[in-house]
Order: C-alpha cells, then sequence, then structure tokens
C-alpha cells in the first residue's frame, strides 16, 4: 500500500514537471515565432527553425523554401537561425547582416514582444475566467468614518489614482501606506464599478476574546487579498495595466540585485524556472497559466537586456551601425556573443547551485 502511494506521488511529481517543461516549450516557441514572422515579413532567408537544444532527434525541411525545422532533446531554448546571421563576408541579399538595420531591430525585438502578447492573452484570459489577486474589504469597523461607504466584500481595483496590481502581499500594503485623509478609491460591487472617498479618523475595534478596545487611526476596515473573477471588459482594460506592472516588477527586481538589496538566493536558473512551474501545474490550469504569464513577461525582459548573446544585445549593435553608418568588426562581434551565451549558461548553472546547495 504505501509503495503504490509511493509511486503514485513519484508519478505525480513527474507529470507536474513534464507539463511544466511543455510550458516552457510553448514561451520559447512563441518567442522564435515572432523571430520567425518578422522575418518572412521582412524578406529575411531562414534556415533552420528549432525547439531546444542539442542534436536534432527530429527534422524535417521545407521543399519550397528551403527551411529545416528540428526538434531537440534539451526543452530550455530554441533557436530560429538567418542566414548569414553570425558570419562575416555573406554577400546574399537575403543574408540577415546585409538586411537594413531598422528591419533587423524590428526581428530582434519581435521575439519579446510575442512573449508579451501571449502572456496579455493568458492573462485576460485568467482574469475573467478565473480572477485577478485583489485587495478586498473582510471588515468595515462599526466606529470607523467610513461605515456606510465600504462594504464587507468590496474589491479595490484602484486607490487614489493607482491601479491596484498586486503580485506580492507587500503590494497590497503599499496602496495605502503613504494615503492622505482623504482619499478617492474605485472598487468593484455586485459587479459594478463604484467610485467612493475614504476619510482617516480615530476608530476603535475590539478584541473578541480578551475585550480589551484599542484606538487606532485610519480608514477603519480590515482587508485580505484574494481572487475576484472580473467580467471581460474589465479583465480586458486591467490586463494593459497588470503587465507594464509586471514589467516594473521584473526590473525592480533585476534593480535590487544589482545594487545587493537582494541576494542570490533569491535567483535561479532553468531547474529552479521548472521547479516554480511544475509546482504551479499541481496547484492547476489556472495557477500554471499565472506563472506562465509572469515567466513570459520574464522571458521578454530578459532578452531585450543588453548583454552579449541577447537580443538586447544584438539590436545595440545595429543601432551603432545605423547611427554611425558602420558596422562593428562582424568577427568580434561573433566571439562576443560567443563568449556571452558561455557565461550566461555558467551563470544560470551557478544560480541553482547557489540556490539548492550553497545558500542552504
Amino acid at each position: 500500500m504505501i509503495l503504490a502511494v509511493t509511486f503514485q506521488s513519484v508519478m505525480s511529481t513527474i507529470g507536474y514537471i513534464l507539463l511544466a517543461l511543455l510550458a516552457l516549450m510553448f514561451m520559447v516557441i512563441v518567442h522564435e515565432l515572432g523571430h520567425y514572422l518578422a522575418g518572412k515579413i521582412l524578406g529575411f532567408k531562414i534556415l533552420e527553425f528549432s525547439i531546444g537544444f542539442g542534436p536534432a532527434i527530429f527534422k524535417r525541411t521545407n521543399k519550397k523554401t528551403g527551411e529545416l525545422f528540428s526538434i531537440r532533446p534539451i526543452p530550455l531554448g530554441g533557436f530560429c537561425q538567418f542566414e548569414g546571421e553570425d558570419e562575416a563576408g555573406n554577400e546574399s541579399p537575403t543574408a540577415f547582416n546585409n538586411q537594413a538595420p531598422w528591419k533587423r531591430l524590428i526581428v530582434l525585438f519581435s521575439g519579446a514582444f510575442f512573449n508579451l502578447i501571449s502572456g496579455w492573452i493568458i492573462i485576460v484570459i485568467f482574469f475573467s475566467a478565473y480572477g485577478q489577486v485583489l485587495p478586498q474589504i473582510a471588515e468595515v469597523y462599526d466606529t470607523s468614518a467610513n461605515v456606510g461607504v465600504l462594504q464587507q466584500g468590496d474589491v479595490f481595483l484602484r486607490v487614489d489614482g493607482k491601479q491596484s496590481n498586486v503580485l506580492l502581499p507587500e503590494d497590497a500594503t503599499a496602496l495605502f501606506k503613504d494615503a492622505d485623509d482623504q482619499i478617492n478609491v474605485v472598487v468593484l460591487r455586485d459587479g459594478k464599478r463604484v467610485k467612493l472617498t475614504l476619510t482617516k479618523a480615530e476608530y476603535t475595534v475590539t478584541n473578541t476574546e480578551t475585550g480589551e478596545v484599542t484606538t487606532n487611526y485610519g480608514f477603519g476596515f480590515s482587508s485580505y487579498v484574494g481572487v475576484k473573477k472580473l467580467p471581460f471588459h474589465l479583465a480586458l482594460g486591467r490586463s494593459f495595466s497588470f503587465m507594464f506592472f509586471l514589467v516594473y516588477k521584473i526590473l525592480a527586481v533585476l534593480g535590487s540585485l544589482v545594487t545587493g538589496k537582494m541576494g542570490m538566493d533569491s535567483v535561479g536558473g532553468p531547474v529552479t524556472t521548472i521547479s516554480v512551474m511544475s509546482e504551479a501545474a499541481s496547484g492547476g490550469i489556472a495557477m500554471l497559466s499565472y506563472v506562465i504569464c509572469i515567466v513570459s513577461a520574464n522571458l521578454a525582459v530578459m532578452n531585450l537586456l543588453p548583454l552579449p548573446a541577447l537580443d538586447g544585445s544584438r539590436m545595440v549593435f545595429c543601432l551603432i551601425e545605423w547611427i554611425f553608418k558602420k558596422p562593428i568588426n562582424r568577427k568580434v562581434e561573433g566571439i562576443i556573443h560567443t563568449v556571452g551565451i558561455i557565461l550566461l549558461f555558467g551563470f544560470a548553472i551557478f544560480a541553482d547551485v547557489f540556490r539548492y546547495f550553497i545558500a542552504k
């Protein structure tokens, strides 16, 4: 009996990991598809579209275009290979480096753009089918100045002109942290948006167990962070703000890492990503889709950073060529990207090792 339960637990874990890998592959395909479609539209010659890294386990060539489609065994990335992308001296007019810089910039940006678009679509579906994580009223105290204004179950959509996006618990607290004595809010009540004005004042709270009465100064309510299903039009409208908020949070985390405010134990590589996504998968499709949105935005932001081998770095080289009307030596650029990708893979492995072994 114990062996049967253990076997079932192991198989469930493997299933969640496989689901996480499929979700990761989906994001990679979306990213590379952005490069591919932009390249096709702008007249670039594409040699290969690959899902995964390592030796090809499946190959198929398009007889009309000569494009090779391949699947490789390591599902931690992929690539869309353009003719003459990392080589000097290719005179073909369809080669990547012979295209106008503005065209190359569009192709390079399109991968991250497709990740943001896919994340946005997923979050619209998530908000309308499952709900958005938002601060909600648990109780309005009898002695509060806002009795009759706020109601139990009200969901905060905007606070003092700011949309109430929540990714971490502290995001909900921050909404009221620097509030004035009187603020305007928008709440969702019975499926409708309601505009309210809240006033700060003294109020008392009685402990039901001890009978102790405490006097406080504030808006006089208690709240919690919960999921609230939104009407489609509201989900659509709020999704844009949430995606910008998500990008801002990712950049803020990167800034904290650079300044040392956040330690290496908060960073993870591919193993951490798969672990988080498999854990989300165990919580259901809704939770997995939410995490996919976050990882998609993270993938987009990371790829646009000006680090060697990433799309952001290649865009910098294109901009330099566009401005000065002359490219940097292609061999030098190729060496920079090669060294960059080795360092990035090394850092990703080190981040996982540090997180699971050294930091503990």
